[in-house]
C-alpha cells in the first residue's frame, strides 16, 4: 500500500493574500485541498483558484453563508468533511481557516503524520464542561447575531435567552459535553465517523451557540476514538493539535515580522493567523522557507 494522501479542508471568507499563499504552500502532489468560501464574498471564482493549483487536487464543497457562532459554522464543516470522504480515504483530514499558513515544510508535516498515522490531533480546554450557556438554551438569533453590533438584535437575543432561563428550559439533557478548539487534523475513520454522526449533530447543535468548538470533542469524549487522542490531557495545550494560536495578545492575535524567530523556532506545524493588510512581509517570508522543501531553522 502507497503513501496515504492529506486532506485539507478550509473554511475561507476573503480570496486575499494570505488565502492565496495558503493554497500556494499546500500545493503538493500528497495533498487534496477542499475549499469552503463563504457565499457572501461575490468576487470569489472557482475555477480561477482550481486552475491556479499545479501539484495537488482542489475541490470545492457548496458554499453556504457562515455567521460567527451560528450552526451554520458546523454546517460548512461537516460539508467539507462529506466532500473529502466521497472523494478518497486520507491518513489524515486537517482544518484550516483561510488566515492560517504552515510554518514547517510539507515534507517535515507529511513525515509527523506518517509516525503519528493513527492519531486523533484534538484540543480540550478541561475536564469540566463550564459553557451550559452555549448547549443547554435555543440560540434561535445566532444566525441574524453573529459579531453584530446592534444593540436591538442583540437584545433580543439576550431577552429570548433570559425568558428560557425564567421558564426552566435545559435542552440536551443526559449529554455530558467538551469543549476545545475548532482546528484539528483527524483520520480517516474518525472523519467518517463524524459525517455518519451528522442527524444526531443536527439535533443537538442546531440554534446552539459557538458550538464548533464543542461538537467534535462531545462525540470523541463518547467513543473509542479518545483512547487515539495525540494529546491526552485535558489541558488547552497547543501541543494537542501542532497549532501554534496566540490569545494572550489577541483574539486570536495576527503575526508580525517581529515574530519570526517564535515561529521558526516553534515544535508546531501551522500557525494562526495572518492578514497582509498588517503584515505582509511575514507571510512572504514563510512561504519563500517552507514552500521550497528548507527545513527549521534556515
Amino acid at each position: 500500500m502507497g503513501e496515504m494522501r492529506q486532506a485539507y479542508l478550509i473554511v475561507a471568507h476573503k480570496d486575499d493574500f494570505v488565502f492565496r499563499t495558503l493554497l500556494r504552500m499546500l500545493d503538493d502532489v500528497r495533498n487534496d485541498i477542499f475549499i469552503h468560501m463563504d457565499i457572501k464574498n461575490k468576487s470569489y471564482h472557482q475555477e480561477e483558484t482550481e486552475q491556479a493549483i499545479r501539484f495537488g487536487r482542489v475541490y470545492h464543497c457548496e458554499r453556504t453563508s457562515v455567521t460567527w457562532g451560528a450552526y451554520s459554522m458546523i454546517n460548512c464543516e461537516l460539508l467539507l468533511l462529506e466532500q473529502a470522504v466521497r472523494t478518497g480515504r486520507y491518513q489524515h483530514y486537517h482544518l484550516l481557516s483561510g488566515s492560517d499558513l504552515p510554518i514547517k515544510s510539507q515534507d517535515d508535516i507529511i513525515s509527523f503524520f506518517e509516525e503519528h498515522g493513527d492519531k486523533e490531533l484534538i484540543r480540550f480546554e478541561r475536564e469540566t464542561f463550564v459553557y451550559d450557556f452555549r448547549v443547554r438554551y435555543y440560540h434561535l438569533f445566532q444566525e441574524k447575531v453573529g459579531r453584530s453590533r446592534n444593540i436591538w438584535v442583540r437584545g433580543l437575543n439576550r431577552a429570548f435567552i433570559l425568558a428560557q432561563k425564567a421558564v426552566g428550559i435545559k435542552r440536551n439533557r443526559g449529554i455530558d459535553f467538551q469543549k476545545g478548539t475548532a482546528w484539528f487534523s483527524i483520520t480517516d475513520d474518525l472523519a467518517r465517523f463524524i459525517v455518519a454522526k451528522k442527524d444526531w449533530i443536527y439535533r443537538t447543535f442546531r440554534d446552539s451557540f459557538c458550538c464548533d468548538e464543542v461538537f467534535v470533542q462531545t462525540l470523541v469524549l463518547h467513543s473509542d476514538f479518545e483512547a487515539r487522542l495525540y494529546h491526552k490531557k485535558f489541558d488547552n495545550d497547543p501541543e494537542a493539535v501542532k497549532r501554534l494560536i496566540d490569545w494572550n495578545r489577541g483574539r486570536p492575535y495576527t503575526f508580525h515580522s517581529s515574530d519570526w524567530e517564535q515561529l521558526r523556532d516553534s515544535d508546531m506545524l501551522f500557525a494562526r493567523k495572518f492578514d497582509e493588510k498588517i503584515d505582509k512581509e511575514i507571510i512572504m517570508r514563510i512561504e519563500e522557507v517552507y514552500s521550497s522543501g528548507h527545513k527549521k531553522g534556515i
